[in-house]
């Protein structure tokens, strides 16, 4: 729900229309051969600009920001100190890699089965409260002699509770922002996100080197906790939503997201991510086939970071909500294209164009794709519905991390890279396809705010 608005309307209320016509606009779904679409009804304009400098001047969404930062820098540091400080006391590279992988994994089932707090809570405090836990988590980490097992159970934890946490957050930033300005809301905090996994990697590498892993975890544990003040002084409270739709499970969930072809495309869109996490999957058996220095490594895995926030800076200003519909099917396809050609490349600086670029147009899909499927869900499935989505998401990448590894065994990287994208493009056509066949949802939910 609008966090500016009285409330939501169900598209065809032509009754309150008509009495408050002369002081609203309000946006209708319209039939249409390429998709859902919104065609706008043009009264007294009452829409706020969507711009990010209408964003800046958001209170709450400033706060969210910056606390989504912290907390992805947070992330990346202890998943730096983790797999350092493991090494340090098992010698290991497997169970380094363990745990590494433990940092990811568990959000996958959190996301599915906690994703419902985000509907049945109050989204401010469980966001705050998550964080709290979670900075109590990784301070416990930093303790010295703290056994492998028990280690290894609190990364566990941690990792668990992102799943709600990124519901909750997605759901959130609904209710803070307008419709009109949440495609924008979702290109800074994906940029911000792009932006802090850079910083945080670089931060945890230079702490573990400069000090010890433990210290990283600490400052970790800080950015958590100032993450939570920051959410609980400057965003207000709002209640849970507490509906009967809000009651039923993860299976109700994902039953009333099938239901839509539209809500479906989104949903599957998600899978690409199988298929574009390939070049980070396999920067450093890349490097190695082209016979090139080991510093290479981290360029090629940092190109996609930095062309997407770049990217998403013009696409927030240039690009507003309204075209999000129009444009879903190609950036379903976009992202894939920039690795065909990567089995004929020998130069490492357009081996860094091409994962830029497919990078950046996967940041673009991310925002389009989650600003859609958001406006799709009624407030009180949202919270859940996006929870689902990112673990989906999240699954879709750890599995295609691995299968590209077992591929690039058998054929090599750069052919890997290249046939993967293919396939990706391929698959990315059921979505794409779907997105433009769909009938209107019946469901579909708009924030009309009175003048």
């Amino acid at each position: 729900m609008d966090g500016t608005a009285d409330g939501a309307w169900a598209l065809g209320r032509t009754d309150f229309i008509e009495q408050a016509a002369t002081s609203l606009k309000v946006k209708r779904n319209v039939p249409s051969r390429t998709g859902p679409r919104i065609a706008e009804e043009k009264v007294q304009s009452t829409v706020k600009p969507s711009g990010p400098m209408a964003l800046s001047r958001n209170r709450e969404f400033r706060a969210i920001a910056v606390a989504e930062a912290l907390s992805v820098i947070g992330d990346q540091l202890s998943r730096v100190a983790l797999a350092l400080l493991v090494f340090e006391r098992t010698r290991s590279a497997g169970l380094s890699g363990l745990t590494y992988a433990l940092t990811y994994l568990p959000t996958v089932a959190g996301g599915f089965l906690l994703s419902s707090l985000a509907d049945r809570r109050p989204r401010r405090e469980l966001s705050v409260a998550i964080d709290a836990m979670r900075a109590a988590i990784v301070l416990t980490m930093a303790l010295p002699g703290m056994p492998f097992a028990v280690l290894c159970c609190l990364v566990a934890a941690s990792s668990f509770l992102s799943g709600p946490y990124t519901a909750a957050r997605l759901a959130l930033l609904r209710d803070v922002l307008p419709q009109e300005q949440y495609g924008a809301g979702m290109a800074v905090r994906q940029s911000l996100s792009q932006g802090g996994q850079l910083v945080g990697f670089a931060a945890g590498g230079f702490i573990a080197t400069a000090f010890d892993p433990a210290t990283c975890l600490i400052v970790d544990g800080l950015t958590f906790t100032t993450a939570a003040l920051v959410v609980r002084l400057f965003v207000r409270a709002r209640p849970a939503t507490t509906t009967e739709r809000a009651r039923g499970g993860t299976a109700s969930t994902i039953a009333f997201i099938w239901q839509s072809p539209a809500r479906r495309a989104i949903l599957l869109s998600t899978v690409t991510g199988v298929f574009l996490t390939a070049p980070k999957a396999l920067a450093a058996p890349l490097v190695f086939d082209m016979g090139l220095h080991g510093g290479w490594t981290g360029i090629f895995m940092a190109s996609e970071g930095i062309f997407a926030v770049v990217a998403l800076a013009f696409f927030a200003r240039l690009v507003k909500a309204d075209r999000y519909p129009r444009i879903f099917p190609i950036v379903c396809l976009a992202p894939c294209v920039p690795l065909l050609l990567v089995f004929t490349i020998g130069n490492p600086f357009l081996i860094v164009l091409a994962f830029g670029l497919s990078g950046a147009l996967w940041a673009v899909l991310t925002v389009v794709a989650a600003s859609s499927f958001a406006d799709l869900l009624p407030n009180e499935q949202r919270g859940r519905g996006m929870g689902i989505a990112g673990s989906m998401n999240a699954t879709a990448q750890g599995v295609g991390a691995f299968l590209a590894g077992v591929l690039a065994d058998r054929i090599g990287a750069a052919s890997s890279i290249s046939l993967v994208g293919l396939t990706g493009l391929l698959v990315a056509l059921i979505p794409a396809l779907l997105w433009l066949s769909a009938p209107l949802p019946d469901d579909r939910a708009e924030a009309v705010t009175v003048s």
